[in-house]
């Protein structure tokens, strides 16, 4: 007994390529039926306006990384100011510790004393407040630098939305574009395919409690008709496809097919049950009711077990001497 399909050779890993962003479609790199490697790339779409966007990113990453080094022209101003209160430090504390002394003999006044002091106070003070400035520009600079890396990175990632490549090492089985026309975004624009070629099996919904995987399969390819293949059923899948209105199976090849072509189109039949010796008349000889016709033309009710496209297997009713007739 087998369980008939119809159905068409896929690959393993197929999977269908999707734009991430829109414009019009510069340049194709393939032809159909071309392999292509992992990363490899497919299409290229033109769009002015992001590729300014990804110069900018470019150029405000550079100022930033520039402002951000250490001989920065604007780190080197308050450097240059760092330096400069730094040496009045030097002069204010040596003049401050030369008034340390002379005011305990009394050489000068305590308001000079007070004024230098003062002076050297407020010379630390400008040193910590040059360094405090220096750090936090320092931090505001790194955190600029940052922030253009983050949206050159992102410019750079959208950018390369436009240049879509081959995810898999594989076959271009179709395009749906060509140069000139315009994608959006989501849309489907070719097809790749890869890994080993299996058959993709539709089975009816009153057979699909028959089969399982493992069993065995013989499939007829449209382009090689009257050679079958032997295969296996290797997966079934859970749930009924509305878009096929059928069952899914798949089968994989034992022996090889030369020149196998995605898309072909194929019938199959899988073996689910086997009987040896077995009473077996053709199907052509069975009327409606299950009877036959005997050599006296009378009708005769006979019980049948599997049944296949040519033959019917016949429980009782009849044995192997009873002559039948080919009905009118």
């Amino acid at each position: 007994e087998a369980v008939f399909a119809s159905g068409n050779v896929i690959t393993k890993n197929r999977y269908i390529v999707t734009s991430q962003s829109e414009g019009y479609l510069d340049k194709v790199f393939f032809n159909e039926g071309d392999s292509v490697k992992a990363g490899q790339p497919l299409f290229l779409i033109e769009n002015e306006s992001q590729k300014e966007q990804l110069e900018d990113a470019q150029a405000n990453y550079e100022y930033s990384k520039s402002n951000a080094a250490e001989n920065s022209p604007i780190l080197e101003q308050l450097i240059v100011q760092k330096l400069q209160i730094e040496n009045k430090l030097v002069t204010d504390s040596i003049n401050f510790i030369r008034h340390q002394k002379l005011i305990k003999t009394g050489a000068v006044s305590k308001v000079d004393y007070e004024k230098a002091k003062l002076a050297y106070d407020n010379s630390i003070q400008d040193l910590i407040s040059i360094e405090n400035q220096i750090a936090d520009r320092k931090n505001i600079l790194q955190l600029e630098l940052l922030k253009s890396k983050a949206n050159l990175a992102s410019q750079q990632n959208t950018s390369s939305f436009y240049q879509i490549r081959s995810k898999v090492d594989g076959i271009v089985l179709q395009t749906h574009k060509t140069e000139g026309e315009l994608i959006n975004r989501g849309e489907h624009v070719s097809e790749v395919g890869s890994g080993e070629f299996i058959a993709k099996l539709l089975i009816v919904e009153e057979d699909i409690n028959k089969i399982s995987v493992g069993q065995e399969v013989y499939i007829e390819l449209n382009t090689e008709k009257n050679k079958s293949y032997k295969a296996y059923l290797s997966k079934v899948y859970p749930f009924f496809d509305s878009q096929e209105q059928s069952f899914i199976a798949e089968a994989k090849f034992i022996e090889p097919v030369f020149h196998l072509i995605s898309g072909t189109q194929l019938q199959a039949n899988i073996r689910v049950r086997d009987k040896s010796d077995a009473l077996v008349i053709p199907t052509e000889f069975l009327l409606p009711g299950d009877f036959i016709l005997s050599k006296n033309k009378q009708k005769v009710k006979v019980v049948v077990g599997i049944r296949t496209s040519e033959w019917v297997e016949i429980l009782s009713g009849i044995d192997e001497t009873s002559s039948i007739l080919f009905p009118n």
